[in-house]
């Protein structure tokens, strides 16, 4: 198989309903609403021609060797000898028993309760905690897609190295191969640093993605991409914390913050290194027309905005005549369409608008609720 598919994941899954209960901002963010936005995206991806897929889905379809390693893993407990049984009774569990486990990470508390928090028949008192892999709604964040490589992440988060562990194994399955970078120790690699489309490639470093992990990423990208771009982060913003915070790439088009503009930044082609100049310099020696945002812009059209990779559509959306595929395309929010839709179509972009209220609450984007994984 060859081309791209993107995950999508649908966030009750991975996060269950009782369990955003306790989710602060106001107004309140609904998990059922979540779940149809990602059904609908979902739904817009597929009559697009793109291949969506979970993750969650893929895990399932998994070896169960696979999967018990990784729901001895998911165990854990308070009691080492009642986490030891727990682990060694899962090699008995089936396939489809064991996903759950994965995804919503079970531990044994023996704190509260005159029991001790022993679970079974005869006893009063359960006690236990859910520790859900909720970042699996958002696959952006935990591997880059290098064009023909893949390179898992490690997020600063040390509490995310459990969802990164999944989702690596998840690439697996999907890919037939393990994947080709792995970040160690110290370094860190977020893939939301990491922005492509095309023949160009731009990686965000300096604050939550290491320099030093260009040397990791550099012959797959250069093998891949006709221009690679650096630039270096040095706002450090808490509100963007990702260079796809604040850039967007699109066919023939950079949407970039207007402070961004002058962010130091390196150009490499064929092997060879420019010389260091600003980012907007760089972006238009590569022919790429420059979209500077305003701040009150940046989060619609830089985080907002989904360009879907060049693929080779199946037969069945190639009949349709719904869908223009003559035309590059991109999804964007409901909420940013009023303003991405005007700009974007004066690039010959196509563009189809769906609803993402409820992911922004969890500080979500489409950007960030997407990842492309390449099958060559």
């Amino acid at each position: 198989m060859t081309g791209s598919t993107v995950l999508i994941q649908n966030p009750t899954v991975v996060q269950p309903a009782e369990t955003s209960v306790f989710l602060a901002p106001r107004p309140s963010y609904d998990p059922v609403r979540a779940a149809a936005e990602s059904a609908a995206v979902r739904a817009a991806l597929a009559d697009l021609g793109a291949r969506p897929c979970a993750p969650s889905e893929i895990l399932a379809a998994l070896p169960r060797e696979v999967l018990i390693e990784l729901a001895v893993r998911a165990v854990s407990a308070e009691d080492d000898l009642r986490m030891a049984a727990a682990r060694e009774a899962l090699h008995d569990w089936s396939a489809p028993a064991l996903v759950p486990v994965v995804l919503r990470q079970p531990r044994l508390l023996l704190d509260p309760g005159a029991a001790r928090g022993v679970i079974g028949p005869d006893q009063a008192d359960e006690s236990y905690a859910l520790r859900p892999l909720a970042g699996l709604m958002f696959p952006r964040d935990h591997y880059v897609d290098l064009g023909e490589a893949v390179a898992v992440g490690r997020l600063r988060r040390r509490d995310r190295a459990r969802e990164t562990v999944v989702m690596a194994a998840v690439l697996r399955g999907l890919r037939g191969r393990s994947a080709e970078v792995r970040v160690p120790e110290p370094l860190f690699l977020e893939g939301g640093d990491l922005v492509s489309c095309g023949d160009v490639a731009v990686l965000g470093t300096g604050w939550r993605t290491s320099p030093a992990v260009w040397g990791l990423l550099r012959p797959h990208l250069l093998a891949s991409f006709g221009h690679v771009v650096r630039v270096r982060d040095e706002l450090r913003r808490d509100g963007q914390p990702h260079l796809n915070s604040w850039l967007g790439l699109g066919p023939g088009i950079a949407l970039v913050a207007a402070d961004r503009l002058h962010a130091p930044a390196v150009v490499e082609r064929d092997g060879v290194a420019g010389r260091e100049t600003t980012l907007v310099d760089a972006l238009r020696t590569i022919n790429l027309a420059v979209c500077p945002l305003a701040p009150d812009m940046v989060a619609a059209f830089a985080a907002g905005v989904f360009f879907l990779p060049a693929f080779a559509p199946p037969e069945s959306v190639l009949r349709s005549e719904s869908v223009l595929h003559s035309e590059p395309a991109a999804l964007v929010s409901t909420a940013s369409a009023p303003w991405t839709e005007p700009v974007l179509s004066r690039f010959g972009i196509q563009t189809v608008a769906v609803p993402f209220d409820e992911h922004h609450k969890q500080f979500g984007s489409l950007h960030r609720a997407l990842n492309t994984v390449p099958l060559r």
